[in-house]
């Protein structure tokens, strides 16, 4: 890269607001060439931010074993419920997934959810509903794909009790390990990442 590539990064960097620094280092950073953590770093110096912001971008940029991602979802796991903030359970995640049909028209969901056992069991079961009730009115996809729908919010509520991390908490704390290392020392801040109201 050209010192005036860097220079023009230098200048966009400069350019942007601080929330603006503070999403790309927390969570764009993927794919951040090392030349320019310098001028991240600057940029972070200068306006004050967060010093942890540039370490969430390095983090989006290295390889994980499983264990050190167990431990990254130690700090979601410690949280409140977001939804009703509860302390008594570790949280874990689930997937809700729902379709919706109208007759020509079928729309397909995939959410992932954190929070405590008792509200991942209410949001499967929302899912289970809402494509019980919506999703078969739909030809021929609708029809076809409700059950499919139906047995993987099945499947997925079964992990929602397991005491250890699940796959789905895993996937998140892993799609989200630069906010995450960010804002480790910011409970508040973590769970605006895991926030589902």
């Amino acid at each position: 890269m050209s010192e005036i590539d860097l220079g023009q990064i230098a200048k966009n960097y400069a350019a942007k607001k601080d929330f603006e620094i503070e999403r790309i280092a927390s969570s764009n950073a993927i794919g951040l060439r090392p030349e320019v953590y310098s001028i991240l770093e600057n940029e972070i110096k200068k306006r004050n931010l967060n010093p942890n912001l540039l370490e969430g971008a390095k983090a989006q940029n290295r390889k994980y074993s499983r264990q050190e991602i167990i431990e990254y979802s130690d700090f979601l796991r410690s949280l409140s419920c977001p939804n009703c903030n509860s302390k008594t359970s570790k949280l874990n995640g689930t997937t809700q997934f729902i379709i919706k049909s109208f007759i020509l028209f079928t729309f397909k969901e995939e959410k992932r959810v954190i929070a405590c056992p008792d509200c991942l069991d209410k949001k499967s079961n929302e899912a289970i509903l809402k494509s019980l009730l919506m999703g078969w009115w739909g030809i021929p996809s609708g029809i076809i794909s409700t059950p499919f729908y139906i047995f993987k919010n099945l499947k997925s509520k079964k992990q929602n009790r397991i005491g250890n991390h699940n796959h789905t908490l895993l996937d998140f704390t892993l799609s989200n390990i630069g906010f995450i290392e960010s804002y480790k020392n910011d409970n508040d801040k973590l769970r605006t990442l895991i926030n589902f109201k």
